[in-house]
């Protein structure tokens, strides 16, 4: 912990400058670097389960514990905190928790949270691993797990000294419950201790199942490219111009909303038919691309589409989550960079739920069976579906490991 502590003082300069680049960039306010360098404002309760989730997809995760928990536990207490500001309108929505944005794991800010919070128990969601966070939680005996654990491809090839920093920190856990199997021989891989891991399923596709309920905001047929990332839109747009397809719209949703000028500046504009949701354009007949740069919108845009691309998968980025959109039974299609998702990606293929293609370049093909197929696209929709409700018994299997701090 000494090295570990050490490093941080010596790059706590770049840690801040990041931290500021963050907020110039996603216009986080001044509130959020407060939080981030400890000073933020808690509105905390003790004796509170509290769950650390990194973004918005752990967020979702977190509810679903939390929803399965207040089904026989009504009385107990919720508080969850997020390493990025993007969750705060989900759970703004959420009467029932506390959210506050965590500090970066500085000793001395970490340690006097702990004091103030002093939770009942620390449930963290799949990836976030901060040993003065872990150290500070084991000194105060207060139990934790990492649940839907998964290890990056980032922390499994980290240098010699973060591993035994992390393998240091990993054998104060008090449980960690795996999503899969390949994730258990990950931690494993990185020092954890056997009789620490158990193997309790993916939450991601637990209760994902849903009917669309809300009303259209695109009254013509469209396909959705969701989450997409930089030369992305290029590519798809490319191979969805070669179908020729008039009556049918392109939806474009990037994965970041500021992009917008980097996408049209990658593209003949002169020669496609484009209209911008930010800028209220009108989507007339002829219009071929729409391109939905706004905020909180996804979830609608994938109700009511034929089917969906989902980005991060074309470049090497790791993918994007695809729950969601398998959840409306859409056919979910991807390209080959899913490491970010490689069990769930895999389960998805083998029961022909979902569609890989190889390149950009397969695209073509792929949209053009789909459009031609409407039992084509129902089938893929419908194997996703089946999939996902056979996954009910896997918050049984965690909450089997947390009822005895409820």
């Amino acid at each position: 912990m000494i090295i570990y502590n050490l490093i941080l003082i010596i790059l706590s300069p770049l840690i801040i400058l990041k931290i500021i680049i963050e907020i110039l960039t996603k216009k986080d306010s001044f509130d959020y670097f407060l939080c981030k360098i400890g000073f933020g404002k808690y509105n905390y309760q003790k004796n509170s389960i509290w769950i650390h989730a990194s973004s918005i997809g752990e967020t979702r995760s977190a509810i679903k514990i939390i929803d399965e928990i207040k089904k026989n536990n009504h009385g107990v207490k919720f508080i969850i905190s997020t390493s990025t500001s993007s969750p705060t309108q989900l759970l703004k929505k959420r009467s029932d928790v506390t959210h506050f944005i965590i500090p970066f794991d500085f000793f001395f800010i970490t340690r006097r949270l702990i004091r103030k919070l002093n939770p009942k128990v620390l449930i963290i969601i799949e990836t976030e691993i901060w040993p003065n966070l872990i150290y500070s939680c084991h000194a105060n005996h207060i139990p934790i797990f990492i649940a839907n654990a998964r290890l990056s491809k980032r922390t499994l090839k980290t240098n010699v000294i973060m591993k035994n920093i992390y393998k240091i920190s990993l054998s104060k856990i008090t449980k960690i419950l795996c999503k899969s199997e390949r994730e258990l021989k990950n931690y494993l891989e990185l020092g954890a201790k056997k009789e620490k891991l158990e193997i309790c399923g993916n939450i991601k596709l637990v209760n994902e199942v849903k009917k669309a309920n809300t009303d259209r905001i695109i009254n013509r047929k469209y396909v959705l490219a969701a989450s997409t990332h930089k030369d992305e839109e290029r590519q798809i747009i490319t191979e969805w111009l070669k179908t020729n397809e008039k009556k049918v719209l392109l939806v474009i949703v990037p994965r970041h909303i500021n992009r917008l000028g980097d996408i049209l500046s990658d593209l003949p504009l002169d020669m496609i038919k484009i209209a911008i949701r930010s800028k209220n354009d009108p989507i007339r007949n002829n219009t071929q691309i729409y391109i939905a740069d706004t905020y909180g919108e996804l979830d609608i845009l994938m109700q009511h589409c034929e089917f969906v691309f989902m980005g991060g998968s074309l470049v090497d980025h790791g993918g994007q989550n695809f729950i969601e959109a398998a959840a409306y039974g859409k056919t979910v299609i991807v390209g080959s960079y899913m490491y970010n998702f490689i069990d769930e990606t895999e389960e998805f293929l083998k029961t022909n739920s979902m569609i890989m293609v190889k390149n950009s370049q397969t695209l073509k093909h792929v949209f053009e069976r789909l459009l031609k197929s409407k039992q084509r696209r129902e089938l893929f929709g419908n194997n996703a579906i089946k999939l996902l409700e056979s996954k009910e018994s896997v918050m049984s299997n965690y909450l089997s490991y947390f009822k005895d701090f409820l």
